[in-house]
């Protein structure tokens, strides 16, 4: 993202958060949270397995475990298709991954490692030491954005981002492109969740933090979500975006170049408090489900843009719930 755009980008969201924030609340209507829809444990329960991390990519579903080597892969009515061992060369069990049209991305936390694969689970690349071939990565919350990889990484207390493109003259794959926060403000101490929008900006939960905040791609703060009072320590583990628009940012009279206003809520999942916060795209916190004690300890979480459903993916219960979003 160059300096023009950034600049845009920053002046169309202080415009935005000027224009909102004298508001009290958001329209009645987008607070509804998501109806309960069904809860999904076969096959799950004969294994003893505990599904940690689910992501969606077309019409397929997939799961990791915890304490497990491995990657199941599911239709998305949970039709069991097949599994990716991730054993060769060596063992990586996923604290974290992402799936892109070609690759498979995976942090081990424990090993101190970020792993590539292909979709077919042929290993491709590992990283785990920085350029000073001494200090090893811890990662944690992983995003994969326009060939680079972004890695919360809860050792050095920083965001990683790395080139996993090879432009001659430009980057190289592997190559660490720079890390932030530098500033002693707005620093990190173990970021857990990171979203990239469609619009380039960086969401990071910092899960000993308990908070939410926004960085362009280039590591320059924005701003934080709100800070939910209500709840005690928010460990955000997951986050996700449906598509149901906030009716009161919608003054077109108002410079957005972020394009905003046409963005969806996001869903982050609460580890310490068993729930799922939703918050509109400028981080004002719009409400939190489910009302009930089904959630033990959700932690990964997916949404479905053609069925309108959102999936959670819950160690503690060893199950997936699925949730539809009602309009």
């Amino acid at each position: 993202m160059d300096d023009k755009r950034i600049i845009l980008l920053l002046l169309g969201l202080a415009l935005l958060l000027a224009l909102v924030g004298c508001e009290n609340d958001v329209t009645p209507g987008y607070k509804t949270p998501p109806a309960f829809v069904k809860e999904i444990m076969a096959p799950f329960d004969s294994l003893s397995l505990n599904p940690v991390r689910v992501r969606l990519y077309d019409d397929t579903v997939f799961l990791t475990y915890t304490r497990e080597s491995r990657i199941d892969i599911f239709t998305i009515d949970f039709e069991y298709i097949k599994s990716i061992n991730l054993t060769d060369p060596e063992p990586v069990f996923p604290t974290n991954f992402v799936i892109d049209d070609s690759l498979i991305i995976v942090a081990d936390h424990t090993k101190g490692a970020l792993v590539v694969y292909d979709r077919d689970g042929n290993f491709l690349d590992s990283f785990g030491l920085l350029p000073d071939q001494k200090t090893r990565m811890s990662p944690f919350g992983l995003t994969f954005f326009r060939g680079v990889i972004y890695s919360g990484d809860v050792g050095l207390k920083q965001i990683m981002v790395i080139s996993y493109s090879d432009a001659p003259g430009v980057t190289e794959i592997g190559e660490l492109l720079f890390s932030f926060p530098h500033d002693t403000i707005n620093t990190l101490v173990f970021p857990s969740a990171l979203f990239v929008t469609y619009d380039g900006r960086l969401l990071i939960g910092d899960a000993a933090k308990g908070k939410i905040s926004a960085f362009t791609c280039d590591g320059r703060f924005i701003y934080d979500f709100d800070s939910l009072s209500e709840y005690g320590n928010m460990a955000p583990m997951g986050i996700d975006m449906d598509r149901l628009i906030d009716p009161s940012l919608q003054d077109t009279s108002v410079f957005d170049p972020s394009g905003i206003r046409i963005m969806g809520r996001f869903h982050v999942t609460d580890g310490n408090n068993n729930v799922i916060h939703m918050f509109n795209p400028l981080g004002k916190y719009v409400g939190s489900y489910p009302g009930d004690k089904r959630l033990i300890k959700p932690s990964g979480i997916a949404y479905d843009t053609k069925r309108k459903f959102i999936y959670i993916a819950d160690p503690g219960a060893g199950k997936i719930f699925v949730y539809k979003i009602v309009e």
